[in-house]
């Protein structure tokens, strides 16, 4: 099988493994159209914070596990293709030397057995480092199970590792993939990455990622777990990915997870790492949910009518962060305004634009209040149930 070919086996198998092309709170990188190809050309933050495009693809889509929700799984009959070393460098670098992509997420099917599968992606990325030169970014994903040596190989090579983790807990991950042990296929290796990254290793860090909706979790499950994660495997990021039913798998017939939920998803991980946030303040249904009509901070400060209006001129920087409409960057630029002088009207702020949208509804200046009551908000922002139930339904 020629090169071309195989690529457009093996990009279109690797549209699962999230990037941050959507990611709540950062900048939206959308790569020039004549840098799409056969490859697949996706955005994720580089160690400077910096979104780049990144040549996603797999390895090997050949895989000998028989995960449920996979459309990989070996019993599916579906086209396979695999890359040598030399193929990957064949294929990846000219793309470097064009400008079409500056880094690279690899990650592969179990090919043979996992330690196999392993060996040839990390040699992979060894060929790019020692042979061709390539010293940029690259995101590792590593397959559960992979043993202790091949976590270090691959982070002395890679800028990131990430080992997906699928389901919150063990229980749930049973369900979905019965082949791998939670802890011993994901956590372990997790703590090994961990070990790495506090050595000086991997620049960016360690990831994760779930797939949302497979195991019947609820959204306060994946967010427990996700808190766990940052606080005591030094996570850096954690994915989200909307689960999407395909042919020929035992969850062919399920509905698919709505996009919403699993941005839903995205911004309440965003409250966690950056407005300080704890996991079980956020505004679940009783089935343990986001809302999905309406983003997780605003839903909040919406179920907390007593905390607002919140004077602009006082505040605490804290309160000020739970504000609808304001970001830590608004909020510094809020904080250095006041201390030379008292704002009195919304055009004193024109130049920040953090009061041009929800803000308003939420914030005193000098005492004065210029948005609507609580009632009026509530009115405001509530969607019309049949756009939920559509969101719902189809995402």
């Amino acid at each position: 099988m020629e090169l071309a070919e195989k690529l457009e086996i093996l990009a279109p198998a690797a549209r699962f493994d999230a990037c941050d092309t959507h990611s709540s709170g950062g900048k939206r990188f959308t790569p020039k159209k004549a840098a799409w190809d056969a490859a697949g050309i996706a955005a994720e933050s580089g160690p400077d914070g910096r979104a780049m495009p990144v040549f996603r693809l797999l390895m090997s889509s050949k895989c000998e596990w028989d995960c449920p929700y996979c459309p990989l799984r070996s019993a599916n009959d579906t086209p396979r293709a695999a890359l040598t070393p030399e193929e990957l460098a064949q294929a990846f670098m000219p793309r470097v030397e064009r400008g079409a992509a500056q880094g690279l997420l690899l990650s592969t099917g179990v090919d043979s057995d996992q330690r196999a599968a392993t060996t040839r992606m990390i040699d992979g990325v060894e060929q790019l480092r020692r042979k061709n030169g390539f010293d940029g970014y690259v995101h590792l994903k590593l397959l559960p199970g992979t043993s202790r040596s091949d976590v270090e190989r691959a982070a002395r090579l890679a800028s990131r590792i990430s080992i997906n983790i699928e389901a919150p807990s063990a229980e749930q991950l049973a369900a979905i993939s019965p082949r791998r042990d939670w802890f011993a296929d994901v956590i372990a290796p997790l703590l090994w990455a961990r070990d790495w990254q506090r050595e000086g290793l991997l620049p960016s860090g360690i990831a994760t990622q779930f797939v949302v909706g497979a195991a019947g979790e609820a959204d306060r499950d994946l967010l427990r777990t996700t808190a766990w994660l940052y606080r005591d495997l030094d996570l850096r990021r954690v994915y989200f990915g909307a689960f999407r039913p395909a042919a020929g798998t035992p969850l062919a017939d399920r509905l698919p997870t709505p996009f919403v939920r699993e941005q839903r998803l995205k911004e309440a991980d965003w409250l966690l790492r950056h407005y300080g946030f704890a996991t079980d303040e956020l505004p679940y249904d009783a089935g343990g949910n986001l809302p999905l009509n309406t983003d997780p901070k605003l839903a909040w400060a919406l179920a907390h009518p007593e905390l607002f209006p919140v004077e602009l001129n006082t505040a605490a920087e804290t309160l000020l962060m739970r504000v609808p409409g304001l970001g830590p960057l608004s909020v510094r630029r809020i904080l250095r305004l006041r201390r030379d002088h008292c704002s009195r009207e919304p055009a004193q702020l024109k130049g920040l634009g953090s009061l041009a949208g929800r803000a308003a509804d939420f914030v005193t200046l000098n005492g004065r209040f210029f948005g609507r009551d609580h009632a009026a908000r509530m009115r405001h922002y509530a969607a019309p149930k049949p756009i939920v139930e559509q969101l719902t339904r189809w995402g």
